[in-house]
Order: C-alpha cells, then sequence, then structure tokens
C-alpha cells in the first residue's frame, strides 16, 4: 500500500482538486459551479434556451468575453459553461433548466429539449476540422449523454418515438424499429434536398431505431471511420434530428466553440468565407435545422475581428458584442466579478466527491478567506487563472506540509504564479486549448 500524503491526511483530499490547466475537456470534467457564473448563468439559459420556444423561432447567438488590451480574452469558463450546461439538459429533457427559469412542469414536459456542444479544432491529430466533423460530434455529444434514470438519451429518445408513433397508429408493438425509419425517410422525402440514406448512412438509421444503444455507439465507434464522418457528418446530424423530433422534441441548441480555428493562419480570405459560407448554408438555413435549432458560437475580439468581413458577407446576424440591437442573442461573461464566486467555486473544487476523503473541517480550508480573497484580487475576473493559482499552492503547500494556507504563505508566492499562468496561455495559444 502506498504511503499516504499529506494532501491526504491533512487536507482530507485524495488528489488536488484543481484543475493544473483549467482546459475544458467534456469527458473529464469532474467539477460544474453554475454559482460562479451569477446571474449570468440565468441570462444564458433564458437567452439560448428559453427564448426559442417561447418566440417558436431558433436564433443565432454568441458567448462573449472582452477584455481591454486582451485580444483573444480567454479563460472566462464559456467552454465549460455551453459543455455542461448542455449535459444538464439532456439528463432530463431540459425539464429542471426550465423550472429554474420559472416554467411550468407541465409547459417543461410538454415541450422536452436537447442541447450539444462541439469545439473545432483543426491543428490537433484527428482533431475537429470542419463542418461535417463537426456535426457528427456534435451528435455524438447527444447520443453518449446520459439521462436521469440511468440509461442513454438515445434509449429515452427511442421509447418516445415508438410510443407516439403507436399511439397515431403508425406502428404497433413489435415493429416499432420499421415504423421509426419509415417515418425519418418520409421526412426527407418532403425536403427539396432529400437526403441520400444508403450504405453507412442507412445501417446508421437502423441502429438510431433499435432498442440496442450499445450496439449504436459501437457501431459509431468502430464502424464509421474519421475518413467517412468527415465527409457525411452534417447527414448523421440531419437524422438524429429528424429521429429527435419524431420523439417530441421541440427544440434543440447547438454549442459551437473555437470558431475562430476556421480564421488562424494561414486561412485566405477567399477560405474564410468558403468556410462561413458552409455554416449558414449546411447548419443554420438546412432542414431539419431551420425549423428546430438554434446555433451559439463562442466568440472573442481578436475572432470575430478576423471573421466579421466574411460573417457579414454572408448576410449572418450581426453577433458584435457592444451593438445593443444584438441584446437578445449575446452573453457577455465576465468571469468571477465578486469575491462571492470565487469562494463558491473553491469551496466547491475542495469538497467534491470525487475528491474528498475527509474533511471534517470543510469550506475553504486549508486555505484561510483572506488568503483565497488575495489571490481572487491577484487573478480577477479570469476563473482559469484562479484555479491554476489555486492548484499550485495547493502543490507546495502539501509538498512541504504546510499546515494552513494563509496570506503568509501565499503573498511572496502570488507575482511570479500569477506569471507563471498566463505564460502558460502564450504558450498555448496556437494549440487546442479551449480554455475553461
Amino acid at each position: 500500500m502506498a504511503i499516504k500524503s499529506f494532501l491526504q491526511t491533512k487536507y482530507g483530499l485524495k488528489q488536488n482538486p484543481f484543475p493544473g490547466n483549467a482546459t475544458y475537456g467534456e469527458d473529464n470534467q469532474r467539477v460544474y459551479v453554475p454559482e460562479m457564473f451569477g446571474t449570468q448563468r440565468p441570462e444564458f439559459l433564458r437567452k439560448f434556451i428559453l427564448a426559442p420556444l417561447e418566440n417558436e423561432q431558433p436564433l443565432i447567438g454568441a458567448v462573449w468575453s472582452v477584455v481591454p488590451g486582451d485580444p483573444q480574452a480567454r479563460g472566462f469558463g464559456k467552454s465549460t459553461l455551453m459543455g455542461e450546461e448542455a449535459k444538464l439538459i439532456n439528463r432530463d429533457f431540459g425539464r429542471q433548466t426550465l423550472a429554474d427559469l420559472g416554467v411550468s412542469p407541465e409547459d417543461a414536459a410538454e415541450n422536452p429539449i436537447l442541447a450539444s456542444y462541439v469545439s473545432f479544432n483543426v491543428k490537433a491529430q484527428g482533431g475537429i476540422g470542419n463542418i461535417d466533423a463537426a456535426a457528427f460530434h456534435l451528435t455524438r455529444f447527444m447520443l453518449r449523454s446520459e439521462h436521469e434514470r440511468g440509461v442513454s438519451v438515445h434509449k429515452c429518445l427511442r421509447e418516445l418515438a415508438a410510443a407516439r408513433l403507436i399511439a397515431a397508429g403508425k406502428a404497433t408493438e413489435g415493429n416499432e424499429a420499421d415504423a421509426i425509419v419509415e417515418a425519418i425517410r418520409d421526412r426527407f422525402r418532403k425536403l427539396a434536398g432529400a437526403l441520400d440514406i444508403r450504405n453507412l448512412l442507412e445501417d446508421y438509421l437502423y441502429h438510431l431505431a433499435s432498442d440496442d444503444s450499445d450496439a449504436l455507439e459501437r457501431f459509431l465507434v468502430d464502424g464509421v471511420t474519421t475518413w467517412h464522418h468527415d465527409r457525411n457528418g452534417l447527414k448523421y446530424l440531419q437524422l438524429f434530428v429528424a429521429f429527435a423530433e419524431l420523439a417530441g422534441i421541440a427544440h434543440v441548441t447547438f454549442f459551437v466553440d473555437q470558431v475562430e480555428d476556421f480564421t488562424a493562419p494561414p486561412t485566405t480570405a477567399a477560405k474564410l468565407q468558403k468556410n462561413v459560407k458552409i455554416i449558414r448554408d449546411a447548419l443554420i438555413e438546412s432542414e431539419p435545422f431551420a425549423s428546430t435549432a438554434s446555433f451559439v458560437f463562442q466568440f472573442h475580439p481578436d475572432a470575430y475581428k478576423r471573421l466579421k468581413d466574411a460573417w457579414m458577407h454572408e448576410d449572418m446576424r450581426s453577433l458584435e458584442w457592444d451593438d445593443p440591437l444584438n441584446a437578445p442573442y449575446v452573453v457577455v461573461l465576465k468571469g468571477l466579478d465578486t469575491f462571492e464566486s470565487a469562494r463558491i467555486l473553491a469551496d466547491r473544487c475542495l469538497n467534491h466527491e470525487s475528491f474528498v476523503l475527509s474533511r471534517s473541517d470543510g469550506g475553504i480550508s486549508p486555505f484561510t478567506e483572506s488568503s483565497l480573497r488575495k489571490v481572487w484580487e491577484a487573478t480577477k475576473p479570469k476563473p482559469r487563472d484562479f484555479l491554476r493559482v489555486l492548484h499550485t499552492l495547493l502543490h507546495i503547500g502539501s509538498t512541504d506540509h504546510v499546515d494552513v494556507l494563509d496570506e503568509g504563505f501565499i503573498e511572496p508566492k502570488l507575482t511570479q504564479l500569477l506569471a507563471e499562468a498566463r505564460n502558460v496561455e502564450t504558450e498555448t495559444s496556437g494549440s487546442d486549448d479551449r480554455l475553461a
């Protein structure tokens, strides 16, 4: 048996709960603290989740971060907010999310919703570098989501679709799968640009219609090659949205991160305009998206500056953060603008069940109120810098066997720690950072 560390014996933690790089990864995000966003979380949900239902109209929106003198303004939690709220929505088809916004249980039950998240990453090996790859990932995000019943979202949707078809007299028990396939095919027959559902796409459709979620996941992982989904991913998403419609889903919100990767050198103006045109034609204006799906993009000033001409040339809605006419479609994250938000974030990380062994003191120990405030004042308003500095301080304190991380311990280290945290951003600005 390994010797127990000071982190375990004194701090009562299995491991350091603060992420060292503070990047967002949808598969390894262990702690999500919605309260860190303060009043901006309900604003985000009202604009991008509730408004499309109330107005019966999908929208195009943007989540921004803006810092004077910092054109990239990373580290405000845009990725985390989009990805983790999408997971929460999918757990109960938006019931709790809508309830938090004042929607009655009856209305929430009658208007089930879904959400998905994708981050473009054109530089990484096997990265998500085109619209088809992004659409395929949006599909898998939803199909991989877990419902609160402990089963896959796919299984729940399949049950709903089957029940609705039986109630409508279009299916009988035992032949629901065939009825689902036929209903989805019929949906696309009625469109001007009918979808050619053959070969792997036909296999996928039958997997969607089946109640075997494990077989569907194996097919998507092992049966669909990167080459194939990089050229046909959009069709997978179209079929899924039609399947969700059949199950009674009223609306889907797609969160699209790092769209600025399309603007990075050596992208030419012509290629940039082509990419934006694809976004408009393939995602926003085609069915079944045009009537069912909203798209919310992540932006910062540097990215939007490079994207703006192509964006406006394609008659896309202006999403500039400081235009008052864009208020219904834009959220500008402020980060940890209050100490209370920072304190809640630290407390939730330190006391999360994934990391706790035994913490009789609870709270923010081994930090003190004043030392935590010092860290917040030095790093505000960026959650990323706050978390990185806390990670390093906790590591040093554990290594040096420091019982209490008070002001005397923290203050001599803050300047260098903050410089190192910001230097990491500079060093990784050309890679897949997806900063939280």
